[in-house]
């Protein structure tokens, strides 16, 4: 009988906004640790912190030393320790410049206000309407999520050249899981897709 491969695990770095998806995030953080990786979640406290940073610096640590990175962008944009972004905005803008192995998720509701708000937001050209102001509603509580959720599919670049912006939409946890299962549970793929990415670099 053949002996089974032992794969060394890979570090999955799980960005997302915390506040009020606590149980969420221990169902996926679960999840990826069932399917052999090493996850490294704040929320779920494991995350290599070194005392000599701040909080923000510590995030995008994990996010430069990870092996792969699953983004969730959820109807809350969450905390902004200084600057104009949120910790979760800068990681996922730091996955796409390093190029990282990523794959990210993105709540429907986003995607339902970008598509209503951007005749508001956005002058021709995509130049932004800087008359537009919005106030914080139960659907979705930041501008800023639109400009995050651009980001992570690319939208400055051209469709025809655009790589690495698929973003699956979820409503509901199970959504999550499922492509948590289609995209990762074959530990063996996603390394060999980790192995090719880093030739790249």
């Amino acid at each position: 009988m053949a002996k089974k491969t032992l794969i060394p695990k890979l570090k999955v770095m799980v960005a997302s906004t915390i506040f009020g998806y606590e149980d969420q995030l221990e169902q996926i953080c679960a999840t990826l640790r069932g399917y052999n990786y090493e996850v490294w979640n704040s929320h779920m406290k494991t995350i290599p912190v070194n005392p000599l940073l701040s909080n923000t610096e510590n995030c995008l640590h994990a996010v430069a030393n990870c092996d792969l990175f699953f983004g969730i962008l959820r109807p809350r944009y969450g905390a902004v320790p200084d600057g104009d972004l949120s910790i979760t905005h800068q990681e996922m803008r730091l996955a796409i410049a390093l190029n990282k192995p990523r794959w990210f998720v993105a709540h429907r509701d986003i995607s339902v206000a970008r598509q209503l708000l951007k005749q508001y937001m956005f002058l021709e050209k995509n130049k932004v309407n800087d008359e537009f102001k919005y106030r914080s509603t139960a659907i979705m509580d930041d501008i800023r999520l639109i400009q995050q959720y651009n980001d992570i599919i690319l939208d400055h670049i051209d469709p025809a050249s655009r790589i690495g912006h698929w973003t699956d939409e979820f409503f509901r946890v199970g959504d999550v899981l499922r492509v948590i299962e289609t995209q990762l549970q074959d530990q063996l793929r996603v390394k060999q897709i980790v192995e090719q990415m880093n030739k790249k670099e």
